[in-house]
């Protein structure tokens, strides 16, 4: 591709989408896909096109990513083992931007069944994580109080400040992506943290 004398590769414009992400996501926790094109489009000299080519593209991007992000491993067996023991099960999960797309996606998951109760910040809150709002607006649905909460997530620079915010106990899963806060305890995976609420520690 090339625009007023510069050549872009495909692998060019991904490392510059995945700049964008760092910039809109984890600075400023701002979701909306959208923005992404219209940035990119803007740099490289098209910023005319707008309006529906963009939100299209957005869908597009959303309905490639849901083929090919399936779940991890452990998931389904962790969440049917943690219902079997008794837990109450909710999710928090931020808006993909464009409202209505994560409950799509999110109906389409197996796991779905298991779950009292699913909040998308951003859309049945004010704000995305991590603002407050969408941990205690979780633990109203369950009918419980925060402070009786573990919250497992795997993002450092929302889940960690979200939860301990409201008094939750926080179980960080260690991925890719960012590292680094203070949770209550780490993981290395969703089963290593169910180990870990059922007496048996995960291992070192």
């Amino acid at each position: 591709m090339s625009v007023e004398g510069y050549h872009y590769t495909e692998a060019n414009l991904f490392r510059r989408l995945q700049m964008i992400d760092l910039e809109m996501h984890g600075r400023k926790f701002l979701y909306n896909r959208d923005v992404w094109w219209e940035t990119l489009l803007k740099e490289l000299g098209s910023s005319k096109l707008k309006g529906p080519w963009v939100h299209q593209t957005t869908l597009r991007y959303w309905k490639t990513y849901a083929q090919a992000s399936p779940m991890f491993s452990d998931a389904m067996s962790t969440i049917r083992r943690m219902k079997k023991e008794g837990f109450r099960l909710g999710m928090v999960s931020d808006s993909d931007g464009t409202p209505g797309m994560k409950m799509k996606r999110i109906r389409k998951q197996p796991f779905l069944k298991y779950l009292e109760t699913i909040v998308v910040a951003g859309e049945d809150t004010p704000s995305v994580k991590p603002s407050r709002r969408p941990f205690t607006l979780v633990a109203e649905r369950l009918r419980l109080q925060p402070r009786d909460c573990v919250y497992i997530g795997d993002n450092p620079d929302t889940d960690i400040k979200g939860a301990k915010g409201v008094g939750m106990m926080m179980i960080l899963v260690k991925r890719r992506g960012p590292k680094g806060g203070h949770p209550d305890y780490r993981a290395r995976s969703l089963s290593d943290a169910a180990r870990l609420l059922t007496g048996n520690q995960p291992v070192p």
